[in-house]
Parts: structure tokens; sequence; C-alpha cells
């Protein structure tokens, strides 16, 4: 059986640092989220990056010009 969870590919468009470690507020579509950036300490202003869980994982290749949402499935073990 599998499962699906959302993953996204969102621009930043705003970044700070506090007690909390990297936020970054990332754009998708017009809807906006805030999203911990420590796992990627390269991302800037105006980069892309992909986020699952409010969690960016990693920078997006200069080549994706509109961010999206997609589905990942998952499968499960059995």
């Amino acid at each position: 059986m599998s499962e699906s969870t959302h993953v996204f590919a969102g621009r930043i468009t705003d970044l700070r640092e506090g007690a909390e470690g990297r936020i970054g507020r990332v754009s998708v579509r017009g809807a906006r989220a805030l999203v911990a950036l420590d796992l990627v300490p390269e991302a800037r202003e105006g980069d892309t990056v992909l986020v699952h869980a409010g969690v960016a994982l990693s920078l997006v290749r200069e080549s994706v010009s509109e961010p999206e949402e997609c589905e990942v499935a998952r499968t499960g073990g059995d």
C-alpha cells in the first residue's frame, strides 16, 4: 500500500535568523509559508528550495521556472 506526502518547490522571499534557527518565507503560486532553512545553509533570498513538512531539504536547479506542488509516493513496509 502506498501513501502520498506533499513536497513542493518554493521561492524564498524573505530570510531571517533567530533563536529558532534560519527561517525563510517561501512563496508557491501566491501562497506563502514559513520554512526551516537549517539543512540548506547556502540558501539565499530568491533561491528555490524543495520543502517537505515545513523544512527546506535542498536547493532546486535554476532551470525550474515555476515553483509547484507535487506528490511523492511512499511505499509501505509490507
